[in-house]
């Protein structure tokens, strides 16, 4: 598949995950418009696209803000005229017993991981069904699927985008709008810098670069898929959860307490 006159709205672009989508896209011919928080980090992004996309752009929107969400979708319809794709990228982590995380902590994840999609989701909807034509791609984890200690709010929030691309699924479907969630493990970004020294480190080979991601995100665009999780072996235990719940849980609770730290800090 091609993206030439696509126009694709990705959140979280200035490092990572978001920004290696952002210059995939723009290289099989996409326009996209990418968002973050901060104009300085979006213009090491935005130099990148528009070497190979001129017409591309990126807009300063804190998705946890829904007015700031609803000015995001305003102007990328109005500047384009649509939006193909929908990528829900942008998230925040917390790396902290939940007893000892304070409460503008965690909302501050949720209204970004999980509240930030659902808002995005909301705004972009009405033009694809409009259209009855449409994309989008929420990024969930393995977290969204193994919960694991002291990452409880951000674990939550992304269980709970895994449950609304499910539902959606079935309503968005009739309606001529695809949706589909990606469930990467540990990936080598920024986003874990500020408590990689807290959490515990993963196997060398259960880590991804944003290129594993940025490729995964693309194929379920090709392909139509509803579901992709990875690494395999991330996949296979994921699995493996399925059939055999109780065991597994009794597993990784001694594995993960093998493994443990003491929290101190959090990340912002």
């Amino acid at each position: 598949m091609k993206f030439k006159d696509q126009v694709v709205l990705i959140t979280g672009v200035s490092s990572g995950i978001g920004q290696r989508l952002a210059i995939d896209l723009v290289a099989r011919g996409a326009t996209v418009v990418g968002c973050g928080r901060s104009q300085e980090r979006l213009q090491e992004t935005l130099s990148e696209m528009r070497r190979t996309s001129p017409a591309s752009a990126v807009y300063v929107c804190d998705v946890a803000d829904h007015e700031q969400v609803k000015n995001l979708i305003f102007y990328v319809l109005s500047e384009f005229g649509k939006i193909d794709v929908l990528i829900n990228n942008a998230g925040i982590g917390l790396y902290q017993a939940f007893a000892d995380s304070s409460l503008d902590a965690i909302e501050k994840i949720v209204r970004t991981n999980f509240l930030g999609a659902l808002y995005c989701i909301k705004e972009a909807l009405p033009s694809m069904v409009e259209r009855r034509s449409g994309h989008i791609v929420n990024i969930s984890s393995v977290a969204g699927k193994i919960g694991t200690p002291r990452m409880a709010t951000y674990c939550a929030t992304k269980f709970a985008l895994i449950g609304l691309t499910e539902s959606l699924y079935h309503e968005l479907r009739p309606l001529g709008v695809h949706i589909s969630v990606i469930c990467p493990g540990p990936v080598r970004t920024k986003f874990r810098l500020f408590f990689d020294d807290l959490a515990p480190g993963a196997p060398a080979f259960l880590i991804l670069n944003a290129e594993d991601v940025s490729q995964a995100v693309i194929h379920s665009l090709q392909k139509k898929k509803f579901e992709i999780v990875l690494p395999l072996w991330l996949a296979l235990a994921c699995f493996i959860k399925r059939l055999m719940p109780n065991l597994f849980r009794l597993l990784s609770y001694h594995a993960l307490r093998l493994r443990s730290v003491e929290p101190t800090k959090r990340a912002e």
